[in-house]
């Protein structure tokens, strides 16, 4: 029996994701990756918070699962209706994938999610999701400032 340290031997077809989609259709990706960079995504995504995850609760697994996140700041609040300012406001944030975005509870990231069809925060598994670093905050804080052009 290999002696393998636990992991599954990687897919040998490069299909589509086999995980089952979530409430919203969003299938989970067979790899959990982020793209681009906090300017790339600031703009794209309906909100951009900073905060640190109280708990993550994955749920069954036709089921989203949720993240209860305390907010250390709301750089773009996007119809999140919090209000500012929000230090200290719990948010529950939606999981659709299973697996994506990876969240440890204690620890504090940037979120940059949507808003669900019920108006809920979502955070599908191509969020912008990084740890969050105190010296993020200067750069949230100018992109805040900037207009997004051509944005949806």
């Amino acid at each position: 029996r290999g002696g393998g340290k636990g992991k599954p031997a990687p897919s040998p077809k490069p299909g589509p994701p086999t995980a089952p989609p979530g409430p919203e259709g969003t299938p989970c990706p067979q790899r959990c990756r982020r793209a681009g960079t906090l300017q790339s995504n600031f703009c794209s995504s309906d909100f951009v918070l900073t905060g640190t995850v109280k708990s993550v609760s994955r749920g069954p697994p036709q089921e989203p699962g949720w993240a209860v996140v305390s907010v250390l700041s709301v750089p773009k609040a996007g119809g999140l209706g919090v209000p500012t300012p929000a230090k200290g406001t719990t948010l529950r944030l939606q999981l659709p994938c299973r697996l994506c975005p990876a969240l440890k509870k204690g620890s504090s990231y940037v979120l940059m999610g949507r808003l669900g069809g019920d108006g809920g925060a979502l955070l599908p598994p191509d969020a912008f999701v990084v740890p969050y670093r105190p010296q993020q905050q200067q750069v949230l804080s100018n992109l805040s400032k900037r207009p997004c052009r051509g944005s949806p």
